[in-house]
């Protein structure tokens, strides 16, 4: 009976230590329930919305991306490894639902064809960005990159603040 009473307390301490180490390396983050991935060695925290787009190469439903409306002045940069694609002066709005570009930082972008769609993958860690398409009318430049808003990250021009 008395070593029970020692031993109890010992295996409740015992548990509770070995479950704060399990949730210390876990891969999940506490942050929007974003788990912490690896691309290409680019560890990242992402959602899982932000998997299914960066990975997995998903489009997110139209006009819900937090870029989509953004006026700013600034860059547009890769999620992932923070690679600048996209400048704010070749944003515009197709009405699409999706942000638009009609050019591209080019030595960050690669394109892809396959077949009757050009994918838009970051050329430092090959996520997935979107998609290109052409002569639609839009622009001048004919050229609509259509891009995911959680494939992005947006830096504003600190000449704007």
């Amino acid at each position: 009976m008395f070593t029970n009473i020692f031993i109890i307390p010992i295996f409740c301490i015992i548990f509770i230590v070995s479950c704060n180490k399990i949730n210390n390396n876990a891969s999940f983050s506490r942050e929007e329930n974003k788990r912490v991935v690896t691309i290409n060695n680019y560890k990242v925290a992402l959602t899982q919305k932000e998997i299914d787009v960066l990975i997995n190469k998903k489009t997110e439903l139209p006009f819900t991306g937090e870029l989509l409306n953004n006026k700013e002045v600034g860059i547009y940069s890769c999620k992932v490894c923070g690679a600048d694609l996209f400048m704010s002066d070749d944003k515009f709005n197709s009405g699409t639902g999706w942000p638009s570009f009609d050019d591209s930082i080019l030595d960050n972008i690669k394109l892809i064809s396959n077949g009757n769609e050009v994918e838009v993958v970051c050329r430092v860690c090959g996520s997935h960005m979107g998609h290109l398409f052409y002569n639609e009318g839009f622009t001048k430049k004919n050229t609509r990159y259509c891009i995911n808003s959680v494939s992005l990250s947006f830096k504003k021009n600190k000449d704007e603040e």
